[in-house]
């Protein structure tokens, strides 16, 4: 009996989480090798292990959504061309990603072509947003205290001397705000565990009306969901082991 109760916990919290969470989609536009759109082309993802998928319009444009912020594999398949294959794409909560126009081509000795996501400096919806992602927090040397990685990361943010809080282009500690999966938390900054975010945002400037009358920065923290807690510690047991492998070896 305990251990449905427990299943029944975790379903319920994994379905809190997906619900809690900011989402965000990747927009972008398919072209034949003659410049033309490609409609009906299938642009492929996969979230949580699970195929996820969107087609192209008459105008061979494409919206996939909603995607939890993190990154992914993009691939692009139409009959008579190559496969397109993106790696890496960056996908931030409550924001779309958009991509340079894909063009595919004609299939030669090579069934797919592989390009490289490169991110844009300055975005086209949100130029005054700085963000990081899971994957850059984890290389940090300052991950464990979120103050520190904030001021080193994010240009025109700086540490308050006391260390309870960051100062946004001049302004006072108390002047900024941070949200927590859409909620809003008064204070210094939130000591979330490095291991459970997801995402974290910065504004310094041009701040959303969503986000109310603030004089000074806001910060944006989005959390893991269930799935990705569980697949970060799946990454972590593979790592260990073969680690432990390699010692042995």
């Amino acid at each position: 009996m305990r251990a449905i109760h427990t299943l029944l916990f975790s379903a319920v919290l994994s379905a809190g989480s997906i619900c809690a969470q900011s989402l965000g989609e990747i927009r972008g536009r398919v072209f034949d090798p003659e410049g033309q759109p490609v409609p009906a082309a299938n642009v492929t993802t996969v979230v949580n292990e699970t195929l996820f998928g969107t087609t192209t319009d008459l105008d061979g444009r494409f919206v996939l959504k909603p995607l939890p912020p993190g990154r992914y594999g993009l691939k692009v398949t139409f009959v008579g061309y190559s496969d397109i294959e993106l790696n890496a794409v960056e996908v931030l909560a409550d924001r779309a990603t958009y991509l340079r126009d894909l063009r595919m081509a004609i299939p030669t000795m090579k069934v797919f072509e592989k390009i490289d996501y490169v991110r844009d400096l300055i975005t086209i919806d949100d130029p005054s947003r700085m963000s990081l992602l899971a994957e850059d927090i984890a290389k940090l040397p300052t991950v464990k205290d979120p103050i520190k990685f904030m001021g080193s990361q994010f240009a025109g943010v700086t540490p308050a001397p006391n260390g309870d809080g960051l100062y946004f282009r001049g302004s006072r500690t108390e002047n900024m705000v941070s949200f927590i999966d859409g909620v809003k938390v008064s204070g210094s900054v939130p000591r979330v565990p490095p291991s459970a975010i997801s995402s974290v945002q910065v504004y310094t400037g041009g701040l959303p009306a969503r986000y109310g009358d603030v004089t000074g920065g806001v910060i944006v923290i989005e959390t893991k969901t269930y799935q990705e807690m569980l697949q970060h510690a799946r990454r972590k047991a593979v790592e260990q082991a073969k680690a432990g492998m390699d010692a042995i070896n």
